[in-house]
């Protein structure tokens, strides 16, 4: 007889605790059957299928219409318990069509969505998945965000789409389910699979590269911050990639308007101009605006530039600690010239750190495979390189703090690592001479930084002599020349105008 499992939003759990007071005595049943501790625990829990006996046995005793709660055939064909919840969806209508027409009438096995945080690939796969889950026998949404070895992925599979009667198996049996029956799986969060060079990192590895050649009518569809070679290189006939920007004004704009804010027509495009990430945009900047402007978008645009909070701080910090040194340096090579960087500027800037191929393959990864980096063609020629203007402001904090602990770290212990940012990058940049961009990178980099530590040393003198020994060090240490004893001195220079 087939095991019968629960509807999806039941939860047992929220049981009165007299309900389970009593189950916990077997006697109290009245049955004829011995229960064991871990079918009153499936039960309880409502998430694995039981028997029919066993789960009709247990809603009598708690008065429960057993027909209610089961799930039916189409419900047991469905697992969104790992799905996020469904939420307003605004825009995104090329990709939502694009991708349909990857999975529905291509018939792709392998689809890849990767951008980076924030930027809705979750939204938009929910969005997707209920347009077209009734087009396949089976739906499963699973999340992989703590990187849960294989194994259990692998149970879960196995169970669902073995609808209970299978409690455990191989990668090559679910192939055969994958082939036997149209199944839509969404896997979230796959980067920090990407992140996990073990044993476990290859199973899923394995399992991805066998879902993407071998011949099936099912579809595996991931979500990632990035995109890694090794599902590059899969990229076909029967495999795509799609990489999720940031929205269009017109989809921020939908979205603020939606959510209640109002303001004049170039305000509300000042305004989403700035912000178009969806999660910092809906979860940290819209309800902020409504809490002290009661929805009106004119004096936060008047007064505030870009906000950045601890949150989306907090928020930032983790997707940067997955990208590499060089791609971190070569960030702020663009925050530097303020979101105006072009390939000559940056090779002049970089060229004592970073060889051509070095630069262009960093550039290209950051473009394509992290998201970071976006391309400004409006005047071409040149293209210039840019950063997301909450982004552009985190970075620029970032770099601040950073040279400040830096130096502060090369007064105190006399000692020069010789890869610190200010020996790496230039405060003021020279090449071409450009009088706007260096006032502003007086105002945003240098200035901060002064006041920084001069709050840490107390005095404009102190400070002043204190950078002067920096400065002997360089010479005792071979730094004379470069980017270090021109920054060093840009801070005398601050120091003065005071």
């Amino acid at each position: 007889m087939q095991p019968i499992r629960f509807r999806q939003h039941l939860s047992l759990a929220q049981l009165p605790h007299s309900y389970w007071q009593s189950i916990l005595n077997p006697q109290s049943f009245r049955l004829s059957f011995a229960v064991s501790l871990a079918t009153w625990k499936r039960f309880r829990e409502a998430r694995q299928p039981i028997s029919s006996i066993n789960f009709q046995a247990f809603c009598q005793v708690l008065n429960l219409q057993w027909e209610n709660i089961a799930e039916n055939d189409v419900e047991c064909r469905r697992n969104f318990s790992e799905a996020p919840p469904v939420s307003n969806f605004y825009g995104r209508t090329q990709e939502l069509a694009e991708l349909q027409q990857w999975l529905i009438q291509e018939r792709c096995r392998l689809v890849v969505v990767y951008g980076m945080g924030g930027i809705g690939k979750s939204t938009l796969a929910r969005h997707l998945v209920d347009k077209i889950a009734d087009k396949y026998d089976y739906f499963i949404w699973l999340s992989v965000e703590s990187a849960p070895p294989f194994q259990q992925i692998l149970i879960k599979l196995m169970q669902f789409l073995s609808r209970g009667e299978k409690k455990e198996g191989d990668i090559s049996q679910i192939m055969q389910y994958l082939h036997r029956q149209r199944c839509l799986i969404v896997m979230d969060s796959w980067e920090e699979i990407i992140g996990d060079e073990s044993e476990n990192y290859t199973s899923y590895s394995v399992f991805v590269e066998r879902v993407a050649k071998e011949a099936h009518q099912s579809c595996l569809l991931l979500l990632s911050r990035t995109k890694t070679q090794k599902i590059e290189i899969l990229q076909g006939q029967l495999v795509r990639l799609k990489r999720l920007g940031a929205l269009t004004y017109e989809e921020a704009r939908k979205i603020v308007i939606a959510e209640g804010l109002s303001g004049t027509d170039s305000e509300l495009e000042e305004f989403t101009r700035r912000y178009r990430n969806p999660w910092i945009l809906k979860r940290i900047i819209i309800p902020k605006v409504h809490a002290v402007f009661q929805g009106a978008v004119s004096e936060f645009v008047e007064q505030i530039s870009i906000y950045v909070d601890d949150e989306i701080t907090n928020f930032l910090d983790q997707q940067f600690q997955q990208i590499s040194e060089a791609e971190t340096n070569l960030i702020y090579w663009v925050a530097l010239r303020r979101n105006s960087a072009s390939w000559n500027q940056l090779v002049q800037d970089s060229h004592q750190f970073l060889s051509y191929n070095q630069l262009f393959q960093t550039l290209n990864d950051l473009i394509e495979r992290r998201s970071f980096l976006a391309k400004n063609t409006e005047y071409l020629p040149p293209v210039l390189y840019i950063l997301d203007p909450v982004i552009l402001k985190y970075t620029t904090e970032q770099f601040v703090q950073k040279n400040y602990q830096q130096i502060i770290q090369v007064v105190k212990s006399r000692n020069i690592q010789g890869s610190e940012l200010f020996i790496t990058h230039s405060f003021i940049t020279e090449h071409p001479k450009d009088e706007e961009l260096n006032q502003e990178q007086i105002r945003r980099i240098v200035k901060p930084i002064q006041k920084m530590l001069l709050a840490q040393l107390g005095s404009q003198q102190q400070l002043e002599d204190e950078l002067r020994k920096v400065l002997s060090l360089f010479n005792d240490q071979g730094f004379s020349q470069g980017y270090a004893y021109q920054n060093i001195s840009h801070l005398i220079a601050a120091c003065k105008q005071v």
